[in-house]
This record gives structure tokens, C-alpha cells and sequence, in this order.
């Protein structure tokens, strides 16, 4: 794969120098809308003595992996940094690391095999389900140990760098930590919280392709600059690993912005400026930032908002930035349940939005909605259904409204990691439901998560070690539901008994030597206040 690229770096290939395989394990299209590949990559290669390359996933399953600046194979690297945004690129990773020629399982690397580092944030709540592939594992935010970090890596072997980089914040590595069964017999590791994103680096360049419109490698937000407003989230809903793990929220002040915008503007072409933040309206100037970005002359894409930080001018300011569609998660129609989430939002607020919206001149909504959750009753469907007519109704009469309707998942960190989830038959009852009472509502666009799916997630962020059999089977195979339904059944499984076990909140988690900002008791403590609100028994 040639494509041509603004400021991608190619660096002379000589004896000394540390080289840097940088695997995003996904397509062209999907790698390049990544802004933690960007950040990585020029973050590596600010240093001399390193030359960093990426490495994607090819789209012929036939074609081995490898790097896009001197199309080198994965063997030639010292160092493979995998980073796994989401729990299915554990299973992608495997399978390039299997096509690219190199051992998965560190237990059958040689001393002459690239280190492998794995990072990212499925990685930060939980690295065990892959912690035979790894030698090392970074968790948190990379920026505030950078320095410590790469220096580590510039040692001359492998063993010089794994034992250089086990004194780095943020590091567990299998060799220190691990006994030969997957015994933790290491000290704890803290994930790396970065506190301050305004100081923090940021890649002024971006990798920007050119000519690739239209086409299967062109990144989904087109010529786009990706710029990271904020990072964490304060409000701690009950579900959400991003605001337990990434607790609190950091962001980056508006001159910060703005100095960004104007050194990113002479050093890059794109059409486009892509705010990323999990809660981007909450610094109270985004809509300063996107008037200035408009007077700049270039467009704007956000992802979903809070409803309670929608205002007047932020939707005016959207509307000139090009923006199309309002997005919001209010996660269910039933005021009680959203509540008990921690989700603090009246439908009051929601409606109040939603007319703004509508008198800005929006007129496509898209609605993310999550069926299954604990202790949930009939009513609350029928809740949310009434919830989404009188939308239509009072304050979307017309246009599409999009619901992206999915089962709620356990994710580890949050205080529902103590919960089960329903099984496929119930879920896909849930999904006939839903089908049933929303598409009697008039132009209502409903896409829906396969439970398959759901629960197959469920078990990459939840089980330990003991799957990696599972997984490798996955990889080294086809990543279909019935490989899964195969491999489960190897291990005295399936999907339905992965979905209806939990942990008891007196039990020993698999990470429970990693420690984030939040403690176990706050997690165990908040389980219970909604056990108590939704009266679950």
C-alpha cells in the first residue's frame, strides 16, 4: 500500500538506531482517524536515535503486515508497540503478530524476537485476557513519564530495556510481575493519570493522506486535524470505565487551543477539525473555539454532547462549523434507572436541549440508548419508547432521528463490574421489543448490537489469563460468533454462561494490582447505592 502523506516521516535505517514498530491493529482508514497514533508516532520519532514506522492491518488477509515508511516485515523491529483502543483489537493483534511471523505467546519468544509492548486503553482496565502476548504493558496516559519511558528503550538488548523499563510509572511487565502459571508475585502498579493536558505534548503535525477520497483508505472524517479538547470525565456514570479510570477530567485552555489551531494551520492541509474530548462542551468556551475555528475557514465534527451543556450559542457556533447531526446519550427513557446511573439528567433537560437544537436548525439526531441493565423492568422499556414519541412529537417533528440501541456491557473498573448480563435469547427478545414499538414511530433509524457480540466483549474485559487459550484460538482462525461457540465450548463454556457469571465484591478481581485513581471500595460502594435506588434483589 503506497499513499501518498503530508508529514509522514521517513528516517535512514542504520545499525544503531532503535527501531519502532508502531501496530494499530486495524485498517488504513480506521488507524488513521486514531489521534493516539499520531501522538505516538511523532512522540517516538522526536527522538534521533529512534526510527518509529506504522504498521496496520493489510486489507488482503493474504499480504503479511508491514510498515508503511520502508515496507519492513514485523521481524525486522526491535520493538513492536501494539496500542488496543477497544477489546476486540486484543484478537487483531494477535493475528498480525501470527501473519507477521512472531510467537503471540511471550512464554516462546526468543531473546532475538522484537520486545512487545502493549498500551492503550482496553489495556489500562484490563491487560490479562492477552498476558502471554505481551513483554510489556504500559497503562494510563504516556505523556507525563515520555521521557523515562523512550529513554528506557534505547538500551542495546531486550533484557536492558525490559529491566529499565520496569522502574517507569505505569508498567507491568510479565517477566517482573508474572511467576511462569500467571501468578502476580510483583509489586502494584499504578496507571499513569495525566493531570495537566494543556502542558502536556501534542503532535503540532499530523500524518495527513492525500488523494485517498473515495476510497477504502480514506479516514472516516476525510481531511481531517484531530485535536484533543479534554481528556477523562468527571461525572462517573456507573457503566463508563472512562470516567472510573480516567478520573477526573482534564482540559486544555482556549488559548491553548487556539496557539494549537494556528501552528497546526501553517504546517498541515485538512479541511476539517475534529474535536476529541469525552466531555467537550464541559469547559464552558467551546463555542468561542469553534467560531474561531469557522473564522478560520474550516469546518467542524464533534462527537455527542451532555444535554445539560447544550446552549444557544454552542449550537449556532455548530451549525456555521457545518455540523449536521446533534448527538446525545441519555442511555434510557426512564428518568429513575438514569439517575441511578449517576447519569444526572432530568428528561426536563433532555427536551430543553433537544428544542435549542431544533430552533438552531438541526434537523438529524441520533440518540444512543442501552437496554439491560441491572435489575431492569418492563416499564423501563416502555419509558424509553414513550421518551423517544414525545421527541418526534414536541421537539423533532421531522427529519431522522438515528437510535443506536445497544445492551449494556460489563466493563471492569466501574462499579457494574460486580454484575452479570442478560443472555443472548433475552437480549434478542429485548431487540423484538424495541424493533416492534420504535419503528411505529414515524422516520426512526434503529441499529442494534449483536448480544453475540455483546457478550463476546464481555468476556475480553472481564476474564483473566486463563482465556488466552480461547482468544488465541480466535485469532490464529477466524473471528466469527461460531469460532467463539467452538473455542467456548473447548473450555466448558458458552455465551450464555460467559454473560450470567459475576464477580462477588468480597472476591479477588484479576486486576486487582492495578490501581487507578478511584479504589475498590468507592467502585463496591456505588454498586450497592444502586442496587438500593433501583430496588434490586
Amino acid at each position: 500500500m503506497q499513499i501518498k502523506e503530508l508529514n509522514a516521516i521517513k528516517k535512514n535505517w542504520t545499525h544503531e538506531k532503535v527501531k519502532i514498530g508502531l501496530i494499530y491493529p486495524n485498517t488504513y482508514r480506521v488507524a488513521m482517524t486514531s489521534l493516539g497514533v499520531q501522538l505516538l508516532y511523532f512522540l517516538f520519532n522526536e527522538r534521533d536515535e529512534i526510527i518509529c514506522e506504522r504498521i496496520f492491518k493489510p486489507l488482503d488477509y493474504k499480504i503479511a503486515p508491514y510498515s508503511l515508511e520502508s515496507q519492513k516485515k514485523l521481524a525486522d523491529f526491535d520493538i513492536l508497540a501494539i496500542s488496543c483502543q477497544f477489546e476486540q483489537d486484543y484478537i487483531q493483534a494477535i493475528e498480525l503478530l501470527i501473519r507477521g511471523g512472531i510467537n503471540p505467546d511471550v512464554r516462546q519468544r526468543k531473546e532475538a524476537d522484537p520486545l512487545i509492548i502493549l498500551g492503550g486503553p482496553s489495556v489500562t482496565a484490563n491487560p490479562f485476557p492477552v498476558l502471554f502476548v505481551g513483554d510489556i504493558f504500559f497503562l494510563g496516559d504516556i505523556e507525563p513519564v515520555s521521557e523515562v519511558f523512550i529513554s528506557s528503550l534505547v538500551n542495546s538488548n531486550k533484557k536492558e530495556r525490559i529491566e529499565a523499563l520496569t522502574s517507569v510509572p505505569g508498567i507491568m511487565a510479565y517477566a517482573h510481575h508474572f511467576s511462569e502459571k500467571g501468578k502476580w508475585i510483583g509489586d502494584n502498579v499504578r496507571s499513569v493519570k495525566l493531570k495537566d493536558i494543556s502542558n502536556s505534548f501534542f503532535p503540532i503535525k499530523q500524518i495527513i493522506p492525500e488523494g485517498v477520497k473515495g476510497t477504502k483508505n480514506e479516514p472516516i472524517f476525510g481531511k481531517a486535524y484531530y485535536l484533543e479538547t479534554d481528556r477523562g470525565c468527571s461525572e462517573r456514570c456507573k457503566f463508563c470505565f472512562v470516567g472510573h479510570c480516567r478520573f477526573p477530567r482534564t482540559s486544555r485552555s482556549l488559548d491553548s487551543l487556539i496557539d494549537i489551531i494556528d501552528q497546526a494551520s501553517e504546517v498541515n492541509d485538512f479541511d476539517k477539525i475534529v474535536l476529541y474530548g469525552s466531555a467537550i462542551a464541559q469547559s464552558g468556551t467551546l463555542d468561542e473555539l469553534i467560531e474561531y475555528i469557522v473564522a478560520k475557514g474550516y469546518e467542524v465534527s464533534c462527537s455527542s454532547f451532555r444535554a445539560d451543556y447544550l446552549t444557544e450559542k454552542l449550537l449556532k457556533a455548530l451549525k456555521k462549523g457545518k455540523q449536521r447531526t446533534i448527538s446525545l446519550a441519555p442511555e434510557t427513557g426512564d428518568e429513575k434507572l438514569r439517575l441511578a446511573l449517576n447519569k444526572r439528567m432530568t428528561d426536563e433537560t433532555i427536551f430543553s436541549a433537544l428544542k435549542l437544537a431544533w430552533d438552531a436548525g438541526f434537523r438529524k439526531l441520533k440518540l444512543y440508548m442501552i437496554y439491560g441493565f441491572p435489575c431492569e423492568r418492563e416499564e423501563i422499556k416502555v419509558a424509553t419508547k414513550d421518551f423517544v414519541s414525545t421527541i418526534r412529537e414536541r421537539y423533532f417533528p421531522t427529519g431522522r432521528i438515528g437510535i443506536s440501541m445497544n445492551q449494556f456491557i460489563t466493563k471492569a473498573h466501574t462499579p457494574f463490574q460486580y454484575t452479570s448480563m442478560i443472555g443472548v435469547k433475552e437480549s434478542k427478545e429485548e431487540q423484538k421489543w424495541y424493533k416492534r414499538n420504535l419503528y411505529q414511530i414515524k422516520n426512526i433509524d434503529l441499529s442494534l448490537y449483536a448480544p453475540e457480540w455483546a457478550i463476546i466483549q464481555r468476556v475480553l474485559s472481564l476474564q483473566n489469563h486463563e482465556y488466552y487459550p480461547v482468544i488465541y484460538q480466535i485469532a490464529k482462525g477466524r473471528n466469527t460468533v461460531g469460532s467463539w461457540k467452538i473455542a467456548l465450548r473447548e473450555f466448558d463454556s458458552t455465551l450464555d454462561k460467559e454473560a450470567e457469571w459475576k464477580y462477588d465484591v468480597d472476591e479477588s478481581l484479576p486486576w486487582e494490582h492495578i490501581t487507578h485513581t478511584l479504589e475498590k471500595k468507592t467502585l463496591i460502594s456505588s454498586y450497592k447505592k444502586y442496587l438500593e435506588i433501583m430496588d434490586c434483589k
